[in-house]
């Protein structure tokens, strides 16, 4: 039912979260039991189960189909929560700010951070703008939402931080933009199903060209 860019991106999705693509073929498999309980005598041959399933008892099927009731009222939330808002990213932005300026040593385990070689690995490369990944941690921006933050520090010793967040229902935004809050930047784009934001202090150097390079990427 989905176009075909959409369909193309919840893909992308579910081959990176293979928990989330078991959950959609349960309910694959729900609704072809669903489907073949009703099934009329004398109607065409039902499809082959993509599992054995056994015969349902009225009960059960009135349990399966409360339980299917719930299943999918708590997937449509998800679903929901999975479109994070701007004020919720921007929020985690500035806080994992602070954090980091205030962090003198980004100790791996401090404040669930990590800081080895393996955890930095996925870090985007920001050498040749003078940043270095020192940091990363996953951090909750919302109840079923998370986003991988990354910390930098440039040559002089100032703090950015850069979040990385699910955008599977956000418009493509591959130019950034900027804002302030307060003594600090924010700035955001979109690609590849993601949401970006990198955060740091309006005087930061190099800030401004390390969202360059990501965006051109």
């Amino acid at each position: 039912m989905l176009d075909p860019k959409r369909a193309a991106s919840v893909a992308t999705y579910l081959k990176s979260r293979p928990d989330e693509a078991d959950r959609v073929a349960f309910y694959g498999r729900l609704n072809w039991q669903m489907q073949n309980t009703f099934h009329e005598a004398g109607s065409e041959e039902a499809q082959p189960a993509p599992v054995p399933v056994r015969r349902l008892s009225r009960r059960s099927l009135r349990a399966m189909l409360v339980v299917a009731v719930v299943t999918l009222a708590v997937a449509a939330a998800a679903i929901f929560a999975f479109d994070i808002s701007d004020s919720a990213l921007d929020n985690a932005s500035m806080m994992a700010l602070e954090q980091a300026v205030a962090a003198q040593e980004m100790a791996s385990g401090a404040i669930g951070y990590e800081s080895s070689v393996k955890a930095l690995a996925s870090a985007p490369d920001l050498s040749s703008v003078g940043f270095h990944p020192v940091a990363r941690r996953e951090m909750s921006v919302g109840p079923f939402a998370s986003a991988t933050e990354f910390v930098y520090r440039n040559r002089g010793g100032e703090a950015a931080v850069l979040l990385v967040a699910p955008g599977l229902f956000a418009q493509p935004q591959q130019q950034w933009k900027a804002h302030r809050v307060g003594a600090s930047r924010l700035l955001a784009w979109t690609a590849g199903g993601n949401r970006y934001v990198l955060a740091g202090r309006a005087k930061t150097r190099g800030l401004m060209l390390a969202a360059d390079l990501m965006t051109r990427s």
